[in-house]
């Protein structure tokens, strides 16, 4: 075989020159293609946690520490003992406004927010803010001491009172009587309906989109119709026969479900908008206190032994590792929040333990001194924790520029859709 040198190559040359040529290409394939096992890795990876922001509520550190501290997907909310709320914004830590809420040092309870308001009941007294800008909407004053927290929707709230009860009242006609100083026309009372249960109720009602649910100290879970000719009127009741021992959860999905904790170690599932349907429910090895969180399908519990495990929103059957075991944490405190492939949680040393989502491994433990109050997210997939004093300090993992919204999807910042470059540009660019 003669070259274009002019020089020949023997049969001897040609075989070697071919299997040089056959080994090159197969280690480029191979370089190009990437290892059996990256896949498998890149899919069950952690990214590590980077801090977002830093910020400082307003409060008197010599007298004053932080009494509650609560968030949506728009705004977290400082409350300090003397009575000082301090809104931030979710994303950039910037300080929204400050308010004085109710008197100095009088007992609030914690803030609850729907698209455009937060409530907060100080003493005996409701109050309705601007959650933006801090502007004070209306006030009213409750005929009953609250026994637990409000619950606020788009169109109405509702408040438990120490008497077994549970009112109900539009936040237009509040909003038009602190305006007018009158009721609207046809409009003969502020509240707009009263259920009395005669039994103690010591958390927080949950609301769906046409029913509201709340449960007695007995364990008596009562479903309402919100609004209609049935306002007020109980669609069902659901006895446990054991009393409450965690805040009702309620799971907006294809249909809206309740979830609901027992002191005789049950978990149940109850469908909102049946007639009381249980779906199923789940034998506990120990007691729930910590509220119920719900991430996509999946529902996370922490016991008061410190357990946490997973459970499965349709089956209620335990979630699964990627190695077939039982998805459980041992020594958990708080779940702090979940993301996409991570639980972040809080153990008995303060540390904030990040677990793999899908092996249930623990990839790091880490300890920060000063911020030993963890906020309970799960709205979105960020991570908040605070100090005493009112430090707050907000992570995110990296790479995931934008918050998921796990409770709210509709709530989402509508993104720009950004065009593929043309072909020509790219050739052009190269």
């Amino acid at each position: 075989m003669i070259l274009a040198d002019g020089t020949m190559m023997t049969t001897l040359q040609r075989i070697l020159t071919l299997l040089a040529i056959l080994i090159s290409g197969t280690a480029g394939i191979a370089d190009d293609e990437p290892a059996p096992d990256q896949s498998v890795a890149d899919e069950v990876s952690v990214p590590p946690l980077v801090k977002l922001w830093e910020a400082q509520a307003v409060l008197n550190v010599g007298r004053d520490k932080v009494a509650h501290i609560v968030n949506d997907e728009d705004v977290v909310f400082v409350q300090s003992t003397a009575g000082i709320v301090t809104a931030l914004n979710a994303e950039s830590g910037r300080e929204m406004w400050t308010a004085q809420v109710g008197r100095t040092d009088e007992v609030a309870m914690p803030a609850t927010s729907n698209a455009s308001i937060v409530m907060i009941v100080a003493g005996p007294t409701l109050y309705a803010l601007n959650k933006f800008s801090g502007k004070e909407l209306f006030s009213y004053r409750l005929p009953n001491q609250p026994s637990a927290g409000p619950l606020i929707t788009e169109s109405s709230f509702f408040v438990p009172l120490s008497d077994g009860s549970i009112v109900a009242c539009s936040l237009k006609t509040l909003q038009y009587l602190e305006r007018y100083h009158k009721l609207p026309p046809g409009i003969g009372h502020a509240i707009a309906w009263h259920f009395s249960t005669g039994e103690v109720i010591k958390f927080a009602p949950v609301a769906g989109s046409s029913r509201v649910g709340f449960v007695t100290d007995q364990g008596n879970i009562h479903v309402l119709d919100i609004s209609g000719v049935q306002a007020g009127r109980s669609k069902f009741q659901f006895l446990m026969q054991s009393p409450a021992t965690a805040p009702l959860a309620l799971v907006t999905r294809d249909q809206e479900y309740i979830l609901a904790a027992a002191a005789n170690h049950r978990l149940f599932c109850i469908g909102m908008n049946t007639s009381g349907r249980m779906e199923w429910q789940f034998p506990l090895g120990h007691q729930i206190s910590e509220p119920i969180t719900v991430i996509g399908q999946d529902v996370y519990i922490v016991g008061d032994e410190g357990e946490l495990m997973g459970l499965g929103l349709k089956s209620g059957l335990p979630l699964q590792t990627t190695d077939e075991q039982q998805f459980a944490l041992a020594d958990v405190k708080v779940l702090v929040s979940v993301t996409e492939k991570a639980v972040y949680v809080i153990d008995s040393a303060a540390r904030l333990v990040t677990a793999n989502r899908k092996t249930g491994k623990i990839m790091t433990k880490e300890h920060f001194p000063d911020l030993t109050v963890p906020i309970r997210n799960s709205v979105t997939d960020r991570v908040y924790l605070s100090s005493t004093s009112g430090r707050v300090v907000c992570m995110k993992e990296s790479g995931i520029d934008f918050p998921i919204y796990h409770q709210n999807p509709q709530r989402s910042p509508i993104m720009p859709e950004v065009a593929n470059p043309a072909p020509a540009a790219v050739e052009a660019a190269k």
